[in-house]
């Protein structure tokens, strides 16, 4: 998450100084932790040893945080599309791999009546970290947002149950 809010406030500040050589080297430093796993000091995590996630919380196991994981793309996002084409390929690589785990596992974070903040069930066999409403909102948010970038349908009707659950409706298996 912070790595995803400081490349995009660098991406932007590249744009906004008229492309500022301190602020792109900056941004494209930050892409350094996501081919980083966890355990050895960046943030990137594996869900089944096949997902590539950007977590929030480095921890171990990984804990596969979701608002987390959305602004890392967000900021990914937002340098890929800033920078130079020839300066923007390793974000859109991170950026597309992310996309494209965070549609394999969006539906793992649907409890049916609302959110869970985490994975942390599937990595600790816990019970479900319940996102309370404030994250769920982000979520609902988050996923707006990227329904702008990303026509995948999933995203959009995604976010359009969980803003039914916030008015009170559960999935029709409830």
């Amino acid at each position: 998450m912070g790595q995803g809010h400081a490349i995009s406030v660098l991406a932007r500040a590249y744009f906004h100084s008229g492309g500022d050589p301190q602020y792109l080297d900056a941004a494209l430093a930050g892409l350094k932790p996501f081919q980083i796993p966890s355990a050895e000091g960046g943030v990137l995590a594996t869900f089944l040893d096949k997902f590539p996630w950007y977590e929030e919380y480095p921890t171990t196991p990984a804990s596969f945080v979701l608002n987390g994981f959305i602004y890392s793309l967000l900021g990914l996002y937002d340098l890929r599309s800033i920078v130079p084409p020839e300066h923007a390929r390793e974000a859109a690589t991170l950026f597309d791999q992310g996309m494209a785990s965070l549609k394999k596992l969006l539906l793992l974070y649907d409890t049916g009546s609302g959110t869970s903040y985490d994975l942390r069930h599937f990595t600790l066999g816990t019970a479900p970290n319940l996102a309370r409403w404030d994250y769920h909102a982000t979520h609902v948010n988050q996923l707006l947002l990227l329904s702008t970038i990303d026509g995948d349908p999933l995203i959009a009707t995604t976010a359009e149950r969980w803003i039914g659950y916030m008015n009170g409706k559960k999935a029709a298996h409830n």
